[in-house]
């Protein structure tokens, strides 16, 4: 659809068109766009409103609407814009030790025992942080730090490339994912020169690396041109961000648990048990749900014990509370775990479009019924769907 498509394309997060340029776009405005509110909704569920099914599956929602000026506003809404850091590393000589390797890493000075600052970004990126890998006038890699830097003598895979470098460093793992179709800076360096930072930038003003930089910090503006630019790849690394990201709040909680010195050692025990599905927790889920909802599945020793809202949005109560947990074969803990699949009140099962094909690879269909949940599994199925589900819902 020309309008999803044109909002697709643009480098900014707002946009603001005229109806006249919509017009031009389109080919013609509806005549109901021009008369009710209602029809610039952002509609998500399952209904007619295609013009706003696409424009959101593109990224954007409607954000504001004066019909007797006839313009509208649209601002991008993805979540790109949830990933709290983006960097950028230019290492053409080192690229293939520290893809191979699963890091990037840094001396701490300049030869000359001067301070760099883009060396020292590497002491800045955090867990879930995205990394833009150039070389060779190309990026062909896009990572995710997976944690905080920690102090490392230079890496053996370097050699030659790193003669002239202290052996003192900081490494900082990253987990790449490669490329299908490297993505040429200079091709779309009309849209990337105003997005570059003023201050150690990774490239110059003509699309070259610039050699005197290593690891520079990019703007969320920037960082996600880059992802948009890599198709697929792009989606595969938000979503492995979104989940670093609730790994660390995971962690935070836990934390919290093993220092409360209110609650009694057994109880600090349980609570951390019941992160991975086991202990009291398990026993009160396997109390009420017998077997797998969607594959029949009834081996204890294959099934996982999976809470519906998730441990790290819970409270206390709620993490032992056997009402918030399913019985689950792996593979469909996993679906259900990031939100890929969530089940209505009455047992119907609901499928989020890009895990349709997965799905029903493995033999499951959406809108099969599992069968009626009780009122208080309801309620924390009805913070999955809000919370968790990626999908529309019905």
């Amino acid at each position: 659809m020309p309008l999803a498509d044109f909002l697709r394309s643009q480098t900014v997060n707002s946009v603001e068109l005229t109806f006249a340029q919509i017009d031009e776009l389109v080919g013609g405005l509806p005549p109901v766009a021009r008369n009710h509110n209602a029809w610039w909704a952002n509609s998500r569920t399952d209904d007619s409103h295609t013009w706003a099914h696409l424009w959101i599956e593109a990224g954007w929602e409607r954000k504001s609407l004066d019909l007797s000026a006839e313009v509208v506003v649209f601002e991008r809404h993805s979540r790109e814009q949830e990933i709290s850091g983006f960097w950028w590393v230019n290492h053409k000589q080192t690229y293939q030790a520290e893809l191979e390797g699963g890091y990037i890493w840094s001396p701490t000075k300049n030869k000359n025992g001067a301070r760099n600052q883009t060396y020292i970004n590497l002491t800045l990126v955090r867990a879930g942080d995205v990394v833009i890998s150039y070389a060779g006038g190309q990026i062909r890699a896009i990572g995710v730090a997976t944690s905080v830097y920690t102090e490392q003598t230079k890496p053996e895979a370097f050699g030659q490339a790193g003669q002239n470098w202290s052996d003192t460093g900081w490494l900082v793992p990253i987990e790449w994912t490669v490329l299908d179709k490297a993505v040429l800076p200079k091709d779309h360096i009309t849209a990337i020169s105003s997005l570059l930072p003023a201050k150690n930038s990774p490239l110059q003003a003509n699309g070259n690396g610039n050699q005197g930089c290593y690891l520079a910090s990019i703007s969320p503006e920037l960082g996600s041109f880059i992802l948009r630019l890599s198709n697929s790849a792009g989606s595969a690394i938000i979503e492995r961000v979104h989940e670093l990201e609730d790994q660390v709040r995971a962690d935070e909680a836990e934390r919290e648990i093993q220092l409360n010195q209110e609650l009694a050692a057994t109880e600090r025990e349980q609570l951390v048990r019941s992160r991975v599905g086991q202990g009291t927790f398990r026993l009160q889920v396997l109390d009420r749900e017998k077997s797998c909802r969607l594959t029949g599945v009834s081996d204890k020793r294959f099934l996982i014990a999976s809470h519906i809202k998730p441990w790290k949005d819970c409270s206390n109560l709620e993490r032992l509370d056997g009402n918030n947990g399913l019985m689950l074969a792996p593979h469909v803990d996993k679906l259900f775990d990031r939100g890929w699949i969530t089940f209505l009140d009455d047992g119907e099962l609901l499928v989020a479009d890009p895990a349709k094909e997965v799905v029903s690879a493995w033999g499951l269909a959406s809108g099969m019924n599992v069968g009626d949940f009780t009122v208080e599994q309801r309620g924390y199925l009805s913070y999955h769907r809000s919370e968790v589900y990626k999908g529309k819902l019905q």
